[in-house]
């Protein structure tokens, strides 16, 4: 009973597609897989919104997108191209709401005035405040630095030595610039203003 409304749907689809003559058709169905199984089991809900579906042509281009939200279909949990080319089609599905259980790819050979082609998808709700509140990691310091592999150790050792070997360089040519001019500059000032005083 539950795939009845699915394949009424379809069939109308179809049968207005063949009157007009006019291509292929390539269907999503969206369901919310709660017990991750891939597959639709009784009780699972389709799902009305927050999917996007993007459609490529055999060359890998997309051709057209479409948003469950605006899916004339949407309370069907489907979202479909229509009058399409014989040809290799693939689409591929995005979610930010829903974590995908399924493939979210799929290939399909589409002919010309045949039955639409049907692929089903699922996804598990994302849980946000669960994400929101979990910790982010801490690393060195409070630093996005984390010192479990031997290349982050190598790193960090790398880092520190370059800094005290700029440190000690700019130390000495700050010496040698004090040494070389300004000292030479104060040594200067001061024996003129002895020799003004000596005059006085």
């Amino acid at each position: 009973m539950r795939y009845l409304w699915t394949l009424l749907i379809l069939l109308l689809i179809a049968t207005v597609a063949v009157a007009q003559g006019e291509g292929g058709q390539f269907w999503v169905q969206m369901y919310e897989d709660r017990n991750g199984n891939a597959v639709r089991d009784a009780g699972e809900p389709l799902l009305t919104r927050g999917v996007a579906v993007s459609l490529l042509d055999a060359q890998g281009v997309v051709v057209a997108t479409a948003l469950l939200d605006e899916s004339p279909s949407a309370a069907q949990g489907l979202i479909g191209f229509q009058f399409l080319s014989p040809g290799e089609y693939t689409v591929t599905i995005t979610s930010p709401d829903y974590s995908a259980t399924t493939e979210t790819s799929f290939t399909r050979v589409i002919e010309a005035d045949a039955a639409p082609t049907v692929v089903e998808f699922g996804a598990q709700r994302v849980d946000l405040a669960a994400t929101a509140t979990r910790p982010a990691p801490r690393g060195l310091f409070g630093l996005p630095i984390y010192l479990g592999e031997p290349e982050q150790v190598a790193r960090v050792a790398l880092s520190l030595l370059g800094a005290v070997i700029v440190t000690g360089l700019m130390t000495v040519f700050g010496v040698l610039v004090y040494a070389l001019t300004i000292r030479r500059r104060q040594r200067a000032e001061r024996q003129a203003l002895r020799a003004e005083y000596q005059r006085q």
